[in-house]
């Protein structure tokens, strides 16, 4: 009871309305909201990493940590990248936030986590050789992590009206955040709550705070300065920076895909592609 999943594609703005939350519910783990490590292990656990053993310093939490996760808390946020289905389906008690970016942005933002991190697209046996237009045959194909984008957003924009879902859009946090800050409160319940903590939030969970939260983490600057990631977590987050990078079969292919999968569900076209 009292759940809160916030459910995204991977590269999708999931880290910044996890820190909206922790804002809205007076966490201190809003005052690092772009930490990723730090926020997963000490307010918004992800059930789907493995426990490796690390404790604070790794990202998973044992199956006990799940379980006793809620003990005392009066919310309890977990983090997901799953589809609609599973540990995310609707149970009578959880909320669960989807949080939706279009397509071509998010592929470019994936291939600079992955490129960046060097060895690894969430999946085994994937290289780089193919360059960016290897990564986007093999993410058209749902050979990397999550599997599929259009799936995976047809599989909870098919929930979207449901009462226990609220659908955020990434272009509309960049667009107007405070408006998306009030849909959030509103959707968990805290609507009540005073202009100067709305103002507090917005503040705390800027884009701009949370990148020098990321920039600033010492395991991820260690990991840097390590060369085993090259780039930040929190990088640039704009809104049209796909429109240059695609060739015109990537394009037809993309739009085959919204016509095939997304279309039919009433899912805005832009809301997937770029113009």
């Amino acid at each position: 009871e009292g759940d809160v999943w916030v459910v995204s594609y991977v590269k999708s703005g999931t880290t910044w309305t996890i820190g909206i939350l922790a804002a809205l519910w007076k966490h201190p783990a809003a005052d690092y909201a772009g930490s990723l490590q730090k926020v997963t292990r000490n307010f918004c656990p992800q059930p789907e990493l493995p426990d490796l053993g690390w404790g604070d310093d790794g990202f998973g939490h044992s199956i006990r940590e799940l379980n006793d996760w809620s003990e005392g808390a009066p919310h309890q946020c977990f983090k997901s990248h799953w589809p609609s289905k599973d540990h995310v389906v609707s149970n009578g008690k959880s909320k669960f936030i989807y949080v939706m970016r279009n397509a071509q942005d998010q592929m470019i933002s994936m291939w600079n986590q992955v490129y960046g991190m060097g060895f690894h697209y969430g999946t085994e046996n994937m290289t780089f050789e193919g360059g960016w237009d290897g990564f986007v045959e093999d993410w058209m194909n749902g050979d990397v992590e999550n599997g599929q984008y259009f799936d995976h957003v047809a599989s909870w924009y098919s929930r979207k009206d449901d009462p226990d879902v609220l659908f955020v859009r990434f272009e509309d946090l960049k667009r107007d955040a405070l408006d998306v800050i009030l849909q959030i409160s509103n959707f968990l319940g805290t609507e009540f709550l005073s202009p100067e903590h709305i103002q507090n939030v917005t503040e705390l969970t800027s884009f701009e705070k949370m990148r020098q939260a990321d920039e600033q983490d010492f395991g991820l600057r260690f990991m840097r300065w390590l060369g085993v990631i090259r780039r930040t977590h929190v990088r640039k987050g704009e809104v049209g920076s796909g429109k240059l990078m695609f060739s015109t079969k990537q394009l037809a292919a993309l739009e085959l895909e919204y016509e095939k999968k997304l279309k039919t569900l009433g899912v805005p076209r832009d809301w997937v592609l770029l113009d």
